[in-house]
């Protein structure tokens, strides 16, 4: 046996990246309301990490040979796979919103049963050596009972994530909690099949026949294994990648609209909403603050706006469609020379063209913040920078 497999190679380092992960988020959020779901999720993660560590053949010899005894390994990995099970539970439970069992006590007990009872049968069966793989060597009855306290709790835990993912996907909104829901279902699915390959194999491995024999159990065992931990892992950590995404798109409209809000805001300060410092880094607020400050700003700058019927406005448009904009890109365009000279000539201390008007929409089917975004990607453009620098007639 080696000293690491394909199966360690393909799981240890996302696992140890989202265990870090986790944890960091679980320290973050203590004396919060998420600290419980958050703190269960870190278990799963950590427990499950753990379990597959202590099983590559380079540690499991190191652990076996400190601690005295052969493949203890194995059933230190099983203990963290059940721990691991009962902290999914808990935080499916949380994920899905289920409501909190009468007696939570009864939910914790079956863990240290079934630890007691799997290391009770470890320490009165044989303890084969160390290299046979997942402790499948003899038949005695420990032995069995062994496997029988495992695989019963495995499926007791795997079953009720399952049925509460299908109890609550009906009523969750489309989006990343029904999506996280359906992966869990999905990992549910292969640790049920990885459970009855298990019984399957442990019943028939003495018939010979050539589908339990080690070269084909092993890899499907691991197959099965990998497959129902990543679908699990990518259930539990999906709504966290899909605030992280809209997180990241929200910074990335931020950094959009930023030269126009520091334009805009800068000749009319009075527009800026206070805002605490804890909201600072949160993108959503910050991109809403935005919308609101630059819009309000656009409304301030009315009166130093030209009417859209001017010779002035009327060229600069001709000059934006000769250089190819039409449609939405034209109207931004155009919108983003008027605003710059707005600015201009209320930095300028000019005095205002015109009584206060309703600052400019988007077009009809797009939200405020899209509108403002195509404004500020053209309030910068070289050509639009040209444009506005054209001298104006004074008005009549």
């Amino acid at each position: 046996m080696t000293g690491i497999r394909l199966f360690e190679i393909v799981l240890l380092p996302p696992l140890w990246a989202l265990t870090l992960h986790t944890a960091r988020k679980a320290r973050a959020a203590r004396g919060t309301p998420d600290a419980a779901p958050t703190r269960l999720l870190a278990g799963v993660v950590g427990l499950i990490t753990l379990s597959v560590t202590v099983g590559v053949p380079a540690v499991r010899r190191v652990i076996d040979a400190t601690a005295g005894v052969q493949s203890v390994t194995n059933v230190l990995a099983h203990l963290l796979g059940m721990a691991a099970i009962t902290c999914l539970t808990g935080f499916v439970r949380h994920l899905s919103g289920a409501p909190e069992p009468r007696r939570p006590w009864l939910h914790r007990l079956p863990l240290p049963l079934a630890g007691t009872a799997l290391a009770t049968a470890f320490a009165a069966g044989t303890r084969p050596d160390g290299e046979q793989h997942l402790l499948t060597d003899g038949s005695s009855a420990a032995h069995q009972a062994y496997w029988a306290v495992y695989l019963a709790y495995v499926m007791w835990g795997v079953t009720s994530v399952g049925l509460m993912c299908l109890r609550h996907r009906r009523h969750a909104p489309p989006g990343p909690l029904r999506t996280s829901l359906n992966l869990l279902g999905s990992g549910t699915a292969t640790a049920v099949a990885y459970a009855v390959h298990r019984c399957a194999y442990l019943a028939a491995r003495d018939t010979g026949w050539w589908l339990f024999r080690d070269g084909v159990v092993v890899p499907t065992t691991q197959v099965l294994l990998a497959a129902s931990l990543l679908l699990y892992l990518a259930g539990i950590s999906w709504p966290a990648l899909a605030e992280w995404r809209a997180a990241r798109a929200s910074r990335r409209r931020l950094r959009t609209l930023e030269p126009l809000w520091r334009a805009v805001c800068g000749v009319v300060p009075e527009v800026v909403l206070p805002l605490p410092q804890q909201l600072r880094a949160t993108p959503d607020v910050l991109l809403y603050r935005y919308v609101i400050e630059i819009s309000d700003g656009l409304l301030a700058l009315g009166p130093y706006r030209r009417d859209t019927e001017t010779t002035e406005v009327a060229e600069a448009r001709e000059r934006l469609a000769a250089a190819g904009l039409t449609g939405r890109r034209l109207e931004a365009a155009a919108e983003a020379v008027a605003v710059r000279r707005a600015v201009e000539a209320l930095a300028a201390g000019h005095a205002p063209l015109r009584e206060p008007a309703g600052t400019p929409q988007g077009a009809p089917d797009e939200s405020p913040a899209e509108a403002l975004e195509l404004l500020a990607e053209y309030y910068g453009h070289p050509l639009v920078r040209a444009v506005a620098r054209t001298p104006l007639s004074r008005p009549c």
